[in-house]
């Protein structure tokens, strides 16, 4: 879920015209809410090689929450949940899973600013919604899950506008098959000056540790990109839209899916 939910709503961290990365913190009794839906598909495979090779299907369907606040102006509370549908099918087994996603909560404490540059630290913790007794289509959702990452950001004037480069490097411990993994995450965000709308690209990688000890040999690599954009209604709400893909991976899904949602500021 913090590949898609959080990873775009820690680049929409927003005050005024201004656009701030997910390294920022928010405001002392501030925060923002997203309300997402998200649809994604898959029906080839990268093997261990890189090479891509049609194999099954995979569909994927998420309701899914996302809430920032500030309990201090350097510290804020992180949380999200979602409502799931997954199907996948080979040529030896269907399976569908229906029922909660992980549910996250963690914090982003603000270690260093001038004003421009932020650098922050995060940890959250999620418990899995689903169970290993759900099938196929739970593969790789039955695990708990600790995260750890330092978030660098940088904010600019470029093009007659306000921007934000971003970038977040951790650490993904599992409590069950995949394998901890490495993560970096990077986003770009642009708005013009007296624009209601800002445009983002963001890049999300995910690299295993180890092989999976399940009855799945794997060591997974997975690459994606994604790009939207987010529209002003009021001061306070706003709608949002991305599209995103796998460019690489090793023993990872070929996916490919879109996200639509509204969101407020309180």
């Amino acid at each position: 879920m913090r590949t898609v939910v959080g990873g775009l709503a820690s680049a929409l961290a927003l005050f005024g015209a201004e656009a701030q990365g997910g390294a920022f913190t928010q405001q002392a009794g501030e925060g923002q809410a997203f309300l997402s839906g998200y649809a994604s598909e898959g029906a080839a495979y990268y093997d261990r090689r890189g090479r891509l090779t049609p194999r099954g299907r995979f569909s994927k369907r998420e309701l899914q929450l996302y809430v920032e606040y500030g309990l201090t102006d350097a510290l804020t509370l992180i949380g999200a949940t979602a409502l799931q549908r997954i199907s996948s099918a080979d040529e030896y087994e269907t399976s569908r899973r229906r029922g909660f996603g992980r549910t996250e909560l963690g914090l982003r404490a603000r270690l260093w600013t001038d004003g421009r540059w932020v650098v922050s630290a995060q940890a959250a913790g999620a418990l899995a919604g689903a169970k290993r007794g759900d099938g196929f289509a739970a593969v790789g959702e039955a695990d708990d899950q600790l995260d750890a990452r330092v978030l660098v950001a940088r904010s600019f004037e470029a093009f007659g506008g306000h921007g934000f480069a971003d970038v977040a490097a951790g650490y993904r411990a599992r409590a069950g098959d995949p394998a901890d993994e490495a993560r970096i995450d990077a986003t770009l965000g642009w708005r013009k000056r007296g624009s209601r709308v800002l445009w983002l690209a963001q890049s999300f990688s995910a690299i295993g540790l180890g092989r999976w000890s399940g009855p799945y040999g794997l060591r997974q690599r997975v690459h994606k990109v994604q790009t939207g954009a987010l529209y002003d209604l009021t001061s306070r709400f706003f709608v949002h839209a991305s599209g995103f893909a796998s460019v690489y991976g090793r023993d990872s899904l070929d996916e490919k899916g879109a996200m639509v949602g509204v969101g407020c500021r309180f």
